[in-house]
Formats: C-alpha cells, structure tokens, sequence
C-alpha cells in the first residue's frame, strides 16, 4: 500500500515538473513568435511592403521551426494581434529609425526577407 502511494506521489510530482517546464518552453516560444511578428509588422510600416500569402506562409513556417512548432494556432493569432498593436505603437511613439524599429527591421532582413523573397 505504502509502496502504491510513494510510486503514486512520484509520478504526480513528476507530472508536475513536467508541466512547468512545458510552460517555461511556451513562454519562451511566445516571446520569439512575437519578437519575428513584430519584425514582420515593423516591415510592412516603415517600409510600405505588401506580402502575398505564399511569402507569409513561408515566414510563418520559418518561425514555427524556430520554436519547433510548439505553439497552437489560437495563442500564435493572439501574438500576431499583440504584434501588430504594439508595432504601430512604437513606430508611430518613435518611428521608424529608433532603435527598437531598426532592431525589428534587421531580424526581417537578416531572417525573413529570404524566405519571403525579398
């Protein structure tokens, strides 16, 4: 019986350990999808780009990967929406040459212009 508790006790601690780092890893997750967001946001302002939906397709592909598709398609479009408020926000707050927005426009340049075809 005791021996039935212990092994018990162990998997929920377990299971409890488990949990957090999951939740560690979707936090970080969170914050890259929404950094690579806001670069793609800060794009489209300061530099007046359309995308079609093959280019934001493999921009969003890139990023999945990058996070190892660790986030679902409810909490991605909820920080595509953060994203996008908060990169009309700092451009519009400080424009398009702060360095924050230069910041964003160099990770676009450097990871998603290629495989956005630009």
């Amino acid at each position: 019986m005791i021996r039935r508790l212990a092994v018990f006790a162990f998997a929920m601690f377990s299971f409890v350990g488990m949990s957090s780092a999951v939740r560690a890893d979707e936090a970080t997750s969170e914050v890259v999808w929404k950094r690579y967001w806001m670069a793609i946001e800060v794009q489209k302002i300061c530099h007046n780009t359309g995308f079609s939906q093959s280019q934001y397709d493999n921009m969003v592909h890139l990023i999945n990967q990058r996070i190892n598709y660790d986030l679902g398609a409810g909490v991605r479009h909820q920080l595509m929406n953060d994203a996008k408020t908060d990169a009309v926000d700092l451009t519009f707050k400080y424009g398009c040459s702060s360095p924050d927005s230069q910041n964003y426009l160099a990770l676009y340049n450097s990871d998603l212009a290629p495989v956005a075809g630009q």
